[in-house]
């Protein structure tokens, strides 16, 4: 049987020296093994000495027995043969007889001495040298004792001699024979004996060994894990008791080297975690407190006393004198909600207090804990930190006030404007107010101001106006800041609308600015929408978007600079949130349509082309004019994808029309063209691809741009428009003398064309002023080189006049209204060369 002898892997610390385990047997007097043999031997020893005693014991009983006999033999006969021969008086002869008896034996008799009762030697044979006859023994003892001492025995007996005198017969018996005998057995015994221990020693060695060594090698196994071997296993041989043993020992080494190993790894992972702890509560610099409930004493750590500006020490030790370092408002709660921790209602035990200092000032602190339960869940002690959170919630409410309140002028903001509508509009629910009203307003040329002067004049301007609105602010009232230029005002308790507008007055009386101190003054206006709660309203957003929709109105118009809000503001603004989410979806789906108004000359009447108008047949809203949907697409940026719609459907219905129509007919078709179209930088370019992939001639189409376009004789779009000229295409000015002053401009534009705005044509019957500016448009038109068209001619009174002044072309619902695709071409199909109007 051996043992694995791996490395050692030692329990205590890593490097540690350990001692490997001999792998000899010990051999000390403590060992099982030598304790085994010494006892067996031992025994064996009193065992074989009591055995051989007892074997000396019988065999000198059996000499002594035969000597005993041997001796009485030889008495008898003797005693026999003296008085045979003392009766016949022949002593002399009995002494050659016994002579010769005597010269014969070699051992047992060796001499005889027969006496009187004088003790006078009568016969005398053997042994002549033996003056003096020993003192005979007589006891068997003695016998024993002549084996042990002398080879001779000497035995005296009465002798009846003649004359019936008594004498005495002695002899002597050697017992040579019978001692050397005796010695022979007892060297026989003592070597049998001594031969009987040696391999009864030998045997239970080698018993011993081959019962012990299973117990030696788990001798040297536990040595080895004590030693700090790990690691080491027993290999056990056989399936006895000590086998089952050593599979035991492994296992039991294994699961403790796997316990260890685990303890040495959480020890391992507890030192990082305590290390961490440590240094996770050094970074948090949080103060820690201890309470024993039982005992009723708390303990604090310095920390904690400094974050609450005492002295390490001073603090009572019983919990509640704590109550006195907190805000009054807060003690309460504070105990109210410690009880609630100690009672099991909530897992962790964490609120922010005001911690008084002994300045009087307070300080912001985060009191966290937990408490420890016995088996009944009733807390028996509780522990935790205390951290300085003072900066923190300073920030937090600073970012608070920053989030509900205007950074530039310090006014409350849009969401905070929002939870003070609210606030009255419950309150108004409930019965505890009149009407609110909100006031949205908004600055005019604000940006003109940011413009001319710089952003730190117009944030001026903007800090003087929000002061001079909080200042006509009645109590409950609040004014905010909602946008770059916007304000808002809440006003509670208005009786009626006379009310506010009464403070709407005030509002807009703003005070002059002087933006640089030189003298010079700015006079500030806005606009105010207004919109007063009713029942339909219930939350301050829709009130905020009414008073926006009001606000839209009032910066249209023309009046005043307040405008209150009517309901059909909201459904307009509904209306316009409905076209905006659906316009993309008809520009994919064809939802779009191109219709057309005829364009007739004023002198003959004869229809000379059409102008493609857009029309949207939205399947809720019904049929949309371009009024409310094409500021919508410039504002989002679709314009020039519905321009390009238009152009593709007119030169389609232009090249399905040709077939149809006699070669006279009048297909000249005029499509407007917006200003940021005109931005594209490839606009020509594109518009050109399209009549020429229709295979439509390009003197059939004309396009129509706004007089604005004058108003930049640098941009793309006068390049634009010369290099369409120079394409075969007809130019329009749409528009015409609307409102720039383009005349220094005029004679350089690639156009063949213009048309009068019908704002013009609308006035002419009775404004005399009007007709005068109209008839020398024209005539500068004229004198330019183009033609005129006047739009939106609705009656005779109107024709008459354009035609008195020469206008050349016209269109309106006098002469037709749009058609659409069918009905133009019905109309184009039922025109004749003879036919007038």
């Amino acid at each position: 049987m051996a043992a694995s002898r791996p490395r050692p892997r030692c329990a205590g610390s890593p490097g540690a020296e350990v001692r490997v385990p001999p792998s000899s047997f010990d051999l000390r007097p403590s060992s099982i093994r030598i304790r085994l043999l010494l006892a067996s031997t031992v025994v064996q020893i009193v065992l074989l000495s009591l055995l051989l005693a007892n074997s000396v014991r019988l065999m000198n009983n059996a000499m002594s027995a035969s000597l005993e006999t041997t001796i009485g033999q030889t008495a008898s006969m003797l005693h026999a043969m003296a008085t045979a021969y003392g009766e016949q008086g022949r002593l002399d002869a009995l002494e050659d007889v016994l002579g010769e008896l005597l010269a014969d034996a070699d051992e047992g008799l060796l001499y005889v001495r027969i006496r009187d009762a004088r003790d006078h030697l009568l016969v005398s044979a053997g042994m002549p040298g033996l003056e003096r006859v020993p003192e005979p023994d007589e006891h068997r003892r003695r016998f024993i004792e002549t084996l042990l001492t002398d080879d001779l025995v000497h035995v005296r007996r009465q002798l009846l001699l003649p004359r019936n005198e008594v004498g005495a017969l002695q002899f002597g018996v050697s017992v040579s024979v019978l001692a050397a005998a005796r010695e022979a057995i007892m060297q026989q015994g003592f070597a049998i004996a001594i031969a009987e221990i040696l391999l009864t020693f030998v045997l239970l060695s080698s018993l011993g060994y081959f019962l012990t060594r299973n117990l030696r090698l788990l001798l040297e196994g536990s040595r080895a894990i004590a030693s700090g071997f790990l690691d080491y296993r027993v290999a056990s041989r056989g399936k006895d008791e000590l086998a089952v043993i050593a599979d035991h020992f492994n296992v039991m080494a294994a699961t403790l080297q796997n316990r260890i190993a685990e303890l040495q790894d959480t020890a391992v992972r507890l030192q990082a975690s305590e290390e961490r702890y440590a240094l996770a509560l050094r970074g948090s610099n949080d103060g820690l407190w201890d309470w024993d409930i039982e005992a009723d004493d708390i303990y604090y750590s310095e920390r904690f006393c400094q974050i609450l500006g005492v002295e390490p020490g001073s603090l009572s030790s019983k919990p509640e004198d704590i109550l006195a370092y907190l805000h009054p408002h807060e003690a309460d709660a504070y105990r109210q909600r410690l009880i609630e921790h100690l009672k099991g209602n909530s897992n962790h035990f964490i609120m922010e207090l005001r911690a008084r200092l002994p300045d009087g000032a307070y300080r912001w602190v985060l009191m966290r804990g937990v408490a420890d339960r016995d088996e009944n869940l009733r807390a028996y002690r509780m522990a935790g930190s205390l951290g300085d959170i003072d900066l923190r919630k300073r920030a937090e409410q600073q970012l608070v006030h920053d989030a509900l309140h205007d950074g530039l002028t310090g006014l409350p903001n849009r969401a905070m404007f929002i939870e003070h509508a609210n606030r009255a509009l419950a309150q108004r629910r409930r019965g505890d107010l009149a009407q609110i009203a909100v006031l949205a307003i908004n600055l005019e040329r604000f940006s003109l101001v940011n413009d001319s002067y710089g952003h730190l004049v117009g944030d001026e301007l903007l800090r003087r106006i929000g002061a001079h609105i909080a200042a006509l602010m009645r109590d409950g009232d609040v004014c905010a800041r909602v946008g770059g230029d916007q304000f808002a005002v809440l006003l509670n308790g208005v009786e009626s609308s006379i009310d506010a507008l009464r403070i709407c007055e005030q509002l807009v009386a703003l005070p002059a600015f002087a933006p640089n101190g030189n003298g010079q003054q700015l006079h500030p206006r806005c606009r105010v929408g207004v919109a007063i709660s009713d029942n339909e309203r219930e939350d301050a957003e829709s009130l905020l978007r009414d008073a926006d929709n009001a606000l839209h109105k009032a910066r249209r118009s023309e009046s005043g600079p307040i405008e209150f809000f009517q309901t059909e503001m909201h459904a307009a603004a509904l209306r316009a949130l409905q076209v905006e989410a659906e316009l993309r979806k008809a520009l994919t789906q064809g939802g779009l349509r191109v219709w057309y108004q005829p364009i007739v000359e004023l002198a003959s009447l004869r229809p000379t082309g059409f102008e493609a108008l857009v029309r949207w047949p939205h399947p809720t809203l019904g049929l949309l004019s371009p009024a409310e949907f094409i500021p919508l697409a410039e504002a989002l940026d679709l314009i020039h994808d519905i321009g390009t719609i238009v152009l593709e459907q007119t030169c389609a219905d232009i090249q399905a029309w040709s077939g149809k129509l006699p070669v006279d007919a009048p297909l000249r078709i005029s499509v407007n063209l917006s200003a940021r179209q005109l931005a594209r930088p490839d606009l020509a370019a594109e518009l050109l691809a399209v009549i020429d992939r229709s295979a439509v001639a390009r003197d059939r189409i004309r396009f129509e741009v706004t007089e604005s376009v004058l108003a930049h004789p640098d941009g793309p779009a006068i390049d634009h428009l010369h290099a369409l000229r120079a394409a075969g295409i007809g130019i329009l000015i749409d528009d015409f003398g609307t409102g720039y002053s383009t005349l220094s401009y005029l004679h350089t534009m690639p156009c063949n064309q213009v048309k009068l705005d019908g704002s013009f044509v609308r006035s002419l019957p009775h404004d005399q002023r009007l007709r005068a500016i109209v008839r020398h448009s024209i005539e500068l038109a004229h004198d330019l080189g183009m033609t005129v068209v006047a739009e939106c001619i609705e009656d005779e009174a109107q024709l008459g006049i354009l035609r008195a002044m020469g206008c050349d072309f016209g269109q309106g619902y006098l002469f037709s209204r749009p058609l659409d695709r069918d009905a133009t071409f019905t109309h184009l199909h039922s025109l004749t060369p003879e036919s007038g109007r």
